[in-house]
């Protein structure tokens, strides 16, 4: 099957170098000039939790050089899902179809807008990984991926792509209600990565500190009411001491953090961002939310 992996960055290279060390073909999309001519010259380096090895891929900085993929992995900043979802469309065969491994909310919607509700399919990541410099990233946190129809069908397609994941050690779920997954994912990364971002903290530190701790307690609380006055209905339920329990065992750098340190702008705003700016129309205060909105575009600006 070939694979389109569209930005290819910590994730991207994640899914596409085990991907393609399983036999697949994998296309790598990214803007980064530097990055992509390094995979070319060199293959994909990583290490981490898998080992170490070298796949063998193409990259790309032309979306246009790519034709007849099968599936199209988005892996890109919320930010920049339209262009994706306009990459994906040029890439994709008749039959293809999407799968988001994003952060953030509206990034199915977006996708969907351009490709249609049925060459989509939800999905996100509880793996982690860390660029190390161009052509090199690193696997740092396990985790499960979790997929599935927006129809919640267990469909011949998400079986092949789950069957294919797992050979690849993605740690693969189907998911029959894969909008509320993602809504919890969202939930989990508003109450971790800007936190983390902002202290320079990994989530594991953040119980250390209890005055931290506190301020994510009262974070997670405003995304669960806004999440309540929307209707939405986790299946967790407890997902405060659930994201805490889960913050005390790990120790990896967050992606946030990762974007702050190559100077690249965040996936705020379809975060926390989205939470403050959200939780007005329903008649909601978040000023915890707003708070670290606006502590992280200041941790984003750079002086001229």
């Amino acid at each position: 099957m070939h694979y389109a992996v569209v930005g290819a960055g910590n994730i991207g290279c994640l899914y596409g170098s085990n991907l393609a060390l399983d036999g697949h073909e994998v296309t790598m999309i990214d803007v980064a000039k530097e990055h992509v001519e390094a995979i070319n010259t060199h293959g994909l380096k990583m290490d981490g939790l898998h080992g170490e090895f070298t796949a063998q891929v193409r990259a790309t900085t032309d979306p246009s050089s790519v034709s007849d993929a099968d599936v199209a992995l988005i892996c890109v900043n919320g930010y920049s899902t339209s262009a994706a979802a306009a990459t994906a469309n040029l890439v994709l065969n008749n039959d293809g179809f999407a799968i988001s491994l994003q952060n953030g909310v509206g990034n199915i919607e977006t996708l969907v807008a351009v490709l249609g509700a049925d060459r989509v399919l939800g999905g996100l990541t509880f793996h982690s990984a860390d660029m190390q410099g161009p052509g090199h990233v690193s696997h740092t946190n396990e985790g499960s991926t979790f997929i599935g129809e927006l129809s919640g069908e267990r469909t011949d397609r998400v079986e092949q792509v789950a069957a294919h994941l797992d050979q690849a050690n993605m740690n693969p779920v189907i998911e029959p209600d894969i909008m509320n997954t993602i809504w919890a994912k969202f939930v989990h990364n508003c109450g971790i990565n800007a936190i983390c971002a902002i202290t320079d903290l990994s989530p594991g530190d953040i119980s250390d500190v209890p005055e931290l701790e506190k301020f994510q307690t009262a974070i997670i609380g405003e995304v669960l009411a806004l999440l309540e006055a929307k209707g939405i209905e986790l299946s967790d339920p407890d997902p405060t001491q659930t994201i805490i329990d889960y913050s005390r065992s790990k120790f990896h750098r967050v992606s946030m953090a990762q974007h702050l340190d190559r100077d690249m702008r965040t996936e705020i705003d379809s975060l926390n961002g989205y939470v403050a700016s959200e939780s007005p129309k329903y008649d909601l205060l978040a000023p915890m939310n707003d708070a670290i909105t606006r502590l992280m575009k200041g941790r984003e600006y750079k002086p001229a």
